[in-house]
């Protein structure tokens, strides 16, 4: 039957297998992440030590979760806390460009009849397990089987697009002109917002007849291109860390593309001879084309990898933030054995740099209220983003020292510290509790002004000042700053109940207590002093530590 217009296509089919294609792709991905654990965020900082790990790291993770997006993104994130420098993230984003070929390279074994028993073990083992793994994994199951199945859905009508004239006319314009190819694979994808999804689209277009091989090449280069939209969005308004990362993204499928377009005639042949060469079907043929293609860009990439970093740096200047020179915090695994009080010495010093940065969580905090300047903002969600990476390592080292620890006094002192830095990281998350008070207020188009605002921003010095001294007896073990805490903790107090009675009379007087600045300030207040109550436990921790008794051994053994 020849069909005479793109009307005549079975939009429903191509409509419906697109949907259930993408949902089978998303849930498989995110079956997989809960599959594997919490724990990928810290396998993407932790083993990214240089480019060609960060390069294994972004293929591994991709692969998991089912989209080099969504791994940029988090690699965004980890340069933009501090914890991850650009040309690690670059080592990443290049892994993850590999890493997304596994969709194609799954869609090439072209499982379409057995996918329907796949999903139905998948719902099985969903609906009648009571364990969480084997749920994820059913999960995982499901999605994958839904990918092929929408994959069948789609190419039964999207075969017939070849029996259609002014289709036949654009891919012969393809053909002649490969450019064309590509700006339509990038258009579609960014439409989309998944690349995955428009090279299975592709492969299926392939395997159908509707396109040749350098047409799908095209089609490919732009899907790659394409895809940089989702990382570009992420950057908008983000750091200038996030808009080097997302540049590069940009850059590296652009050049990468430009370079397979010059050669397209050579690197369609190669693919072609090692199709024939594996006796590969159409659809796998697609998948050889895309892993080659991102595989060779990495190569190309990965040695200039420090250049590009340069690059990047000079194309979008300036000083990222006020964390950009921050100093990681160092914890040797090698002390915990062999020199155990080294190891809390590299404690102490790590807690003191997680101070500094949740101090800067409450002055950023401070200046949006008192200025609403939205980077003030910004950086104090930052600052707290980076205390809790810091925080999650300090714990773990603790921990590991106390597992390794056979002496009481050893272990009193890692109990110690590990009270105070959970002191640290507590104040920073109500410092970032206080920033979303006041971004409600502001959203609201309220505001404090007058006593009010004059009345928080004395709590506010009040606070900043006991968090310094406390990180001060805490640092030098002074009994003296210690009582002067002790006697700024109860005017603290204090404040706290004269500020409630002053913000009670100003309701009596006629201020509006319907605004959300009327209805939260009870909360500020008590959040702050809150704060003060967790700058009192740090020094008051450091002067009287805990202390871990055990059983006597003698007489009465």
């Amino acid at each position: 039957m020849q069909l005479q217009s793109l009307s005549s296509l079975q939009w429903n089919l191509i409509a419906g297998g697109l949907a259930i294609f993408l949902f089978g792709i998303s849930l498989m991905g995110n079956a997989l992440t809960n599959f594997a654990g919490p724990k990928l965020r810290g396998y993407v900082e932790k083993y990214t030590s240089n480019p060609l790990m960060g390069v294994l790291v972004g293929i591994v993770i991709t692969g998991l979760i089912q989209s080099s997006s969504a791994t940029t993104v988090i690699t965004i994130s980890f340069v933009r806390a501090g914890v991850m420098s650009l040309e690690q993230a670059i080592g990443v984003i290049l892994g993850a460009n590999i890493g997304t070929t596994v969709t194609s390279i799954l869609i090439g074994f072209n499982l379409e009849y057995l996918s329907y028993f796949i999903t139905l073990i998948g719902v099985i083992l969903f609906t009648f397990s009571s364990r969480r793994k084997n749920k994820y994994f059913g999960e995982i199951l499901i999605g994958f089987g839904l990918l092929f199945i929408g994959l069948e859905m789609m190419g039964g009508s999207l075969s017939e697009l070849k029996n259609i004239e002014s289709f036949d006319n654009f891919v012969a314009s393809m053909a002649r002109n490969p450019i064309l190819a590509v700006i339509t694979g990038a258009i579609l994808t960014a439409l989309i917002q998944s690349s995955s999804a428009f090279i299975g689209i592709t492969q299926s277009l392939f395997a159908s007849g509707a396109i040749d091989l350098n047409v799908a090449l095209g089609l490919m280069f732009g899907a790659n291109i394409g895809t940089c939209i989702t990382a570009l969005l992420a950057s908008v308004g983000g750091s200038l860390s996030a808009k080097r990362a997302s540049l590069f993204h940009i850059l590296f499928n652009l050049s990468v593309s430009v370079v397979f377009l010059i050669f397209l005639n050579p690197y369609e042949s190669l693919i072609s001879y090692l199709a024939d060469s594996l006796s590969a079907n159409k659809l796998m043929t697609i998948a050889i084309g895309h892993f080659i293609y991102n595989f060779l860009g990495m190569i190309i990439f990965l040695p200039f990898n420090k250049l590009s970093a340069r690059i990047l740096r000079k194309i979008i200047p300036g000083r990222d933030s006020i964390f950009t020179d921050l100093p990681d915090i160092e914890l040797d695994e090698k002390l915990i054995e062999a020199f155990p009080a080294a190891a809390l010495d590299q404690i102490k010093d790590a807690i003191l740099k997680e101070s500094k940065v949740a101090l800067e969580t409450i002055k950023q905090a401070k200046l949006y209220l008192m200025n609403k300047d939205k980077k003030a903002l910004e950086n104090s969600n930052q600052a707290e983003a980076i205390v809790n990476e810091m925080d999650t390592k300090i714990q773990a080292y603790l921990l590991e020292i106390a597992k390794n620890s056979n002496s009481a006094d050893l272990e009193g002192e890692v109990q110690n510290y590990l009270q105070i830095q959970i002191n640290v990281e507590r104040i920073s998350d109500l410092a970032q509790n206080l920033g979303e008070y006041f971004e409600e207020i502001y959203e609201s188009e309220s505001s404090y002004t007058g006593e009010a605002l004059s009345d928080l921003e004395d709590m506010f010095d009040m606070v900043i000042n006991n968090f310094i001294r406390s990180v001060e007896v805490f640092d030098k073990h002074d009994q003296i700053e210690f009582r002067k805490l002790g006697e700024d903790e109860g005017a603290l107090d204090l404040m706290e109940s004269s500020l409630r009675k002053s913000h009670y009379k100003r309701l009596q007087d006629g201020v509006d207590m319907t605004s959300m600045a009327s209805y939260v300030f009870n909360d500020i207040i008590s959040t702050m002093e809150r704060m003060g109550d967790h700058a009192y436990n740090i020094a008051r921790l450091t002067t009287d530590p805990i202390k871990i008794h055990t059983e006597p051994h003698g007489k009465f053994d």
